[in-house]
């Protein structure tokens, strides 16, 4: 656990607290001391509730929450769990009160994705995606609100959308659950004062992570499920998710009247100076407020910035595969986050770390890498006999799914494709699991190479990152027209820098090869030099400041 924590904001004896947290200032410590505090004013038969936006994220907090509590008091009382799972627990135990059946299948992405492609495919890429994104804005906007699904299909006439009101009564036909419903049905319920007061009465405290990333519909639902002790902690700087419905201005509003004035935390337990420096000037151009680290002397050479600029997006991907062997061998217990602001970005570097079979590596777009995924499926193919098919492999993995957890059981299942495939190339589902890779240690974070996006990373945290592609078209993502859009893309771009613990890497190509083969030329980015100004070092230097170096110690 984090030492040396500032904790005053977790001891505050208000029912409402609202914590600006930047990246790397102990947040999720914060909750966890707050969680702590809060145990001793719940009435019997209580629990804390405790809300999340992902898997990744309630697995983080989870594991906070059980080592500060001990795992017999967070059994006993607390909850973690992400919005929707909360708002699928709320439609299965009430559905029926508003006509909703509670055995409803579960959303899967892939369901909605499908409705869309069939209005979409055959058209040429700029019509396909211009059409795509009006669906879903269109389904998204009529169903961010508390309606039923009659009121539902008279707000997408109004829309105007045929397509998307195709594709909802469709839905509405095959009695499925898109992702937007859970919400909008789990807000319907709590608004029934009865459904509500079941609620109340079950949580005497809430913790809320990541308050900017609230659509107006989350916070209405975070304060019907419990009206006691409220706790809210996020970063406005960080706020990434208005294309999903997130209002972080609003919200902060709401949540300012509701709690007050914010802590302000500003010290950062995270991040060397180095890396501090060039996270403080992009955060300056959106009027963020400085951290300082909270201890700079423990940082060996007081980390590392670097900035380099490649011919082709080839060279930069062997480069950046270089130099993480080199890390590697420094330090084999480092992590390493290669993140891009899309996967597109990411596809030649990708390839080449395919090939650099040395490196230990996760793809965090690959259902079958993720670390709990594997550890439920190699435990239970091993229990199962060794002539088992995968019918059984299937049942035997799902069974240990909470069914509630919408996302987590659509993760499971994009795995068991991924690991039936797996098996049919070797022939069992024993032989296929000596080909996984068992993840090693208990965090959330292993050793090593993971690539990933911007929005999957947000919250996590890595020894060095590299952030490639700094490049106009992808940072910021040619879709930014407003200045609001430009604005959320300088975030994400500040999101994706203060990942780093010890070092940052930028870096840009001159060309890239397009998905059909060829090659084009690409521009920097509008913020390479701001990014860059504050990395003194260069590629070479920066494998300099690796070979010299010892290992760096832990802050």
């Amino acid at each position: 656990m984090t030492t040396g924590l500032h904790l005053d904001p977790a001891n505050d004896p208000a029912t409402a607290l609202l914590v600006i947290a930047p990246p790397g200032c102990g947040k999720t410590e914060l909750l966890a001391h707050r969680a702590v505090r809060l145990l001793g004013t719940l009435e019997p038969h209580q629990k804390i509730l405790a809300l999340t936006f992902s898997n990744r994220a309630t697995r983080n907090l989870r594991e906070r929450l059980q080592g500060a509590l001990g795992p017999q008091r967070f059994r006993r009382h607390v909850t973690v769990t992400n919005f929707h799972g909360h708002a699928a627990g709320i439609i299965r135990a009430h559905g029926r009160t508003i006509g909703v059946d509670p055995n409803s299948p579960l959303p899967q992405r892939a369901t909605l994705a499908t409705a869309v492609s069939a209005f979409t495919d055959g058209l040429p890429i700029g019509p396909a995606l211009k059409r795509k994104a009006e669906i879903e804005a269109a389904l998204s906007e009529a169903k961010r609100q508390a309606l039923d699904d009659a009121q539902v299909r008279e707000a997408l006439v109004r829309s105007g959308s045929s397509f998307a009101l195709q594709i909802e009564e469709d839905r509405q036909a095959r009695g499925i659950l898109h992702y937007d419903d859970l919400l909008r049905h789990a807000q319907r319920l709590l608004r029934i004062k009865a459904v509500a007061r079941l609620y109340q009465q079950h949580y005497g405290a809430v913790l809320v992570d990541e308050f900017q990333d609230l659509s107006l519909q989350q916070l209405e639902i975070a304060l019907a499920s419990c009206t006691a002790n409220r706790t809210f902690v996020g970063d406005p700087l960080q706020g990434i998710y208005a294309w999903a419905g997130a209002r972080p201005v609003q919200v902060e509003q709401q949540l300012r009247t509701l709690c007050g004035a914010p802590k302000q935390l500003t010290v950062s337990y995270r991040s060397s100076p180095a890396v501090l420096e060039v996270v403080n000037h992009v955060a300056a151009a959106l009027n963020g407020e400085p951290l300082r680290a909270a201890d700079p002397a423990a940082w060996r050479r007081g980390g590392a910035a670097a900035a380099s600029v490649f011919a082709s997006g080839q060279q930069e991907a062997d480069w950046i595969v270089g130099t993480a062997s080199k890390i590697m061998d420094m330090d084999p217990a480092a992590t390493i986050g290669i993140i891009t602001r899309s996967a597109w970005r990411r596809r030649p570097i990708d390839a080449a770390f395919a090939n650099a079979m040395h490196l230990p590596r996760q793809r965090w777009d690959l259902a079958i890498e993720d670390t709990e995924t594997v550890q439920r499926i190699v435990a239970a193919v091993r229990r199962l006999p060794r002539k088992a098919d995968m019918v059984a492999v299937h049942q035997a993995v799902l069974q240990e799914v909470d069914p509630s957890n919408a996302e987590l059981l659509e993760q499971t299942m994009a795995a068991l494709q991924e690991f039936e495939s797996l098996v049919e190339q070797t022939g069992t589902p024993s032989a296929a699991v000596a080909q996984l890779r068992e993840p090693d240690g208990e965090g959330a974070i292993e050793q090593g190479v993971h690539l990933l996006n911007a929005h999957t990373g947000k919250g996590q945290q890595f020894d060095w990152v590299f952030v490639p592609g700094l490049e106009e078209f992808h940072i910021p993502d040619n879709h930014a027209e407003t200045a609001d859009q430009l604005d959320e893309e300088l975030r994400v771009l500040l999101v994706m820098l203060s990942r780093a613990r010890h070092g940052v890497v930028i870096t840009r190509a001159h060309s890239l090869i397009s998905k059909a083969g060829n090659p084009y030329s690409t521009a920097p980015s509008r913020w390479w030099g701001l990014a860059s100004a504050l990395c003194p070092l260069d590629g070479e230097e920066i494998r300099d400041h690796l070979t010299q170096a010892e290992e760096p110690p832990a802050p």
